[in-house]
């Protein structure tokens, strides 16, 4: 220990193919890799050193007087209120390599990613290596499905696999550890078409924004629909692992509203840019339903 931090590198501590105990949990989780200090503003997803770790966790599962053996529970974020279940991160792992071949159906290059990973942690050694096959897994999920630093590969390849179910609402299971800032911790894909089209089914066959009740296809034809995006009414960084997240959690806005509530941290509700849009329009909204430009449903 030195200044109260473990330090694997002790004796060797300029040896940059070891990995300090902090770093060595978080490749294995494959979670983004912490700093020392921090020097950025911490935004979100956690990208590699760019936040630091304020606590990890760990419960003693033995102790001989000689070595101690510890399971690590959970890290919490400098600056912020979010913490990572440790356990939420390797169980995933684990069922990963269980359904490789069935991830390699749909993506050789993750299972390649998933099989390296892997191959690192049954090694049993403090290597720099874990972190290499860490950062690969975690850029090979982001290409694919958003920007991500958590989740199951094989729930990610599965559940965007599923047909969408329209006409009735419907649920995803999101919220798996850590964010893009208001799209992704760990995203069901399927889920925001769903949504569309159970908003659409809604509203005569047609989207509209609910801060600002424009309706795009009136203005840019069909087209238009590509500028209404899903939004979560409670944070992406606020859910818990696998949190169940319906289509009524989700409130169909436009691009423009959508910078707007992402415009501040906390965001804004849709509510409050309703707000601002009725305390600044001169009634000229054009491809707005009359009705929903102050009263979206």
């Amino acid at each position: 220990m030195a200044q109260g931090k473990p330090r694997l590198r002790k004796h060797r501590p300029n040896n940059r193919s070891k990995l300090h105990l902090p770093q060595l949990v978080m490749a294995v989780a494959a979670l983004p890799e912490p700093a020392r200090s921090l020097k950025h503003p911490l935004s979100f997803p956690l990208e590699n050193k760019k936040f630091v770790i304020d606590q990890m966790d760990f419960d003693i599962v033995d102790d001989n007087e000689l070595s101690v053996v510890l399971a690590p529970i959970r890290v919490s974020i400098l600056n912020s209120n979010f913490q990572v279940q440790l356990e939420d991160r390797f169980r995933p792992i684990s069922e990963d390599i269980q359904n490789l071949e069935r991830i390699r159906i749909e993506s050789t290059e993750l299972a390649s990613a998933v099989e390296a990973h892997m191959e690192q942690i049954n090694r049993c050694t403090n290597s720099i290596g874990l972190r290499i096959s860490a950062d690969k897994l975690i850029h090979v999920k982001a290409d694919l499905f958003g920007q991500t630093n958590a989740g199951s590969a094989y729930k990610l390849v599965t559940e965007s696999a599923k047909p969408a179910v329209i006409a009735e609402e419907s649920a995803g299971y999101e919220g798996k550890l850590l964010v893009r800032m208001h799209v992704y911790k760990e995203r069901d894909r399927g889920l925001v078409k769903r949504a569309k089209d159970y908003y659409r089914n809604l509203h005569g066959g047609k989207l509209m924004c609910e801060a600002c009740g424009t309706i795009p296809v009136k203005v840019y034809g069909d087209a238009g629909e590509r500028s209404i995006e899903a939004h979560h009414k409670i944070p992406i960084e606020e859910l818990q692992p696998d949190s169940e997240t319906r289509t009524s959690d989700l409130a169909m806005v436009c691009s423009n509203c959508h910078r707007v509530i992402h415009s501040k941290t906390p965001c804004l509700t849709v509510e409050e840019v309703r707000h601002l849009i009725d305390q600044n329009s001169d009634g000229n909204n054009v491809g707005a339903e009359p009705s929903t430009a102050n009263k979206a449903q």
